[in-house]
Order: structure tokens, then C-alpha cells, then sequence
């Protein structure tokens, strides 16, 4: 089962990554500049181009011709178009992003005592769909690194999925923003080492985190406090553990 979550989520990444815009048209200008990328809207006054990270808006009097490229995949659909701004709002987004642990607290509930985490890394992917411009519905998967404890022997890692409410400033061009959003889900738990060897039955538990982020020419920065839980059974003694795991994580992503 672990080998298969963590394939699963490896898998994820690689399909988002692969996730681009592919080049469908040229625009040629009037005075012989160059446009090469994908049009998702043109109409008798403009045009609208997506070159790489860039929505460009260009009106169709300056235009001298448009070349097609029927071989390259196009897109279309997730663009809201307004012609008399430059503002260019996505309806989609999908989100890779990169996180540090840099604090958690580790607890069997009914203890007093927690254990501090050492540091980790938490690999994620999300996508929204944005139902008005300001808020998002969306689906999202975690994957962290496998770490220590400071005063149990072993390792534990943590494998959330989760949808995820995101309500964010109205997105400028060059799609510039900022956001909070709320996740809630379920998460696995994996105890790997001598960790493991001391515990049975293992579950997974609820997810919840919350998180402050912005959106800047494409690229994210967020801080996330997130809680994970899980529940397990003390081999000698057959005495059931509930588990719950507190993380602040700060990432870096890309928004497609």
C-alpha cells in the first residue's frame, strides 16, 4: 500500500508537469515582430496570445497575418476575456509547489509531552476551478519526505488528500495576486523504521490546514499551518495511540 500512494503521487506530479501550453499560432505584426503561442480569443478588434508565462493582448489592426500550427496540442475554454482591459483572468489553475517544514509537534494524544520534529519537505500538487473571480473550488495531494523524531526511534511521514476553498484578490496582469485558502481532507499515515517496528494497525486520519499565500508573475509563495492525525496500536501492549501532527510550512510553487 505504501509503495503504491507514494508511485500514485509521483505519477501526479509528472502528468502536471507536463502540463503546458503547447505552440499553436504565430502572430505576425505589421511591423515584422513576432508572437508564438497559443491564441485563446480573437475577435474583430483582438487578440489574445499566450507566449509561455504570458498573456499578451494585441490589437488586430497591427496584425499582419496569423500562421497555424495544426501539429501542436491547443487549449481553450479557461480564459475569461474582457476586451476593453488588459486583465486576463484564468478560470483553472493548476499548482505545483514545493514546501520546507521548518516547525512541527508531533503528539499521542493523552500524553502531556510532544516531540519536535526535525525539518522536512512537502511536495504538493493542487488544481482549482474558479467559479467567480474571486473564489475557487479545488483538489489537492501531499507528499513529505520521511522524517525523525527527536525522543522516538524511527521515522514517520504523512500522504493528505484533500479539496480546498481558495478566495483570492481580484488577478491582474501579469496575473498578480493574493490569497488565503482552506483545506480539508484525510491523510495517511506511515510509520517506516523502528518507528514501524513498535506500532500496528495503522490509520490514517482527518487533514485540515489553512494558508496565506501570493501569486506573483506565475510563481507562489505561501505559509501553511497544517493538522494531521492518525491512530495506531503499541505492539506489546495491544494499547491504541491517537496521533496528531501540527506543521508550519512555507512553499514556493507555479501556477498554470
Amino acid at each position: 500500500m505504501k509503495k503504491f500512494i507514494n508511485v500514485f503521487i509521483v505519477t501526479l506530479f509528472f502528468v502536471f508537469s507536463f502540463y503546458l501550453i503547447g505552440y499553436a499560432e504565430t502572430v505576425v505584426m505589421n511591423d515584422g515582430k513576432e508572437y508564438k503561442g497559443n491564441i485563446h480569443h480573437q475577435d474583430d478588434n483582438v487578440v489574445f496570445i499566450v507566449c509561455k508565462e504570458d498573456i499578451i493582448k494585441l490589437n488586430k489592426s497591427d496584425i499582419k497575418e496569423i500562421k497555424e500550427d495544426e501539429k501542436a496540442k491547443k487549449k481553450s475554454g479557461d480564459l475569461v476575456i474582457d476586451n476593453d482591459t488588459d486583465v486576463v483572468k484564468k478560470n483553472n489553475e493548476t499548482i505545483l509547489q514545493i514546501g520546507y517544514d521548518f516547525y512541527g509537534e508531533y503528539l499521542h494524544k493523552g500524553h502531556e509531552k510532544e516531540t519536535d520534529f526535525l525539518k522536512g519537505i512537502t511536495f504538493s500538487a493542487k488544481y482549482y476551478h474558479f467559479f467567480i473571480d474571486e473564489l475557487g473550488v479545488g483538489l489537492g495531494a501531499n507528499l513529505q519526505s520521511s522524517r525523525e523524531l527527536q525522543d522516538i526511534p524511527g521515522k514517520v511521514y504523512f500522504v493528505p488528500a484533500y479539496i480546498s476553498l481558495k478566495l483570492r484578490s481580484i488577478p491582474t496582469e501579469p496575473y498578480k495576486y493574493g490569497y488565503v485558502a482552506g483545506n480539508l481532507g484525510y491523510n495517511f499515515f506511515f510509520p517506516v523504521s523502528d518507528y514501524d517496528t513498535y506500532l500496528n494497525d495503522e490509520k490514517g486520519g482527518l487533514f485540515y490546514s489553512i494558508s496565506l499565500g501570493i501569486v506573483y508573475n506565475h510563481f507562489l509563495f505561501e505559509l501553511t499551518c497544517a493538522i494531521h492525525s492518525g491512530s495506531a496500536k503499541i505492539k506489546s501492549t495491544d494499547y491504541k495511540i491517537d496521533i496528531e501532527y501540527k506543521t508550519y510550512t512555507f512553499s514556493v510553487g507555479y501556477v498554470f
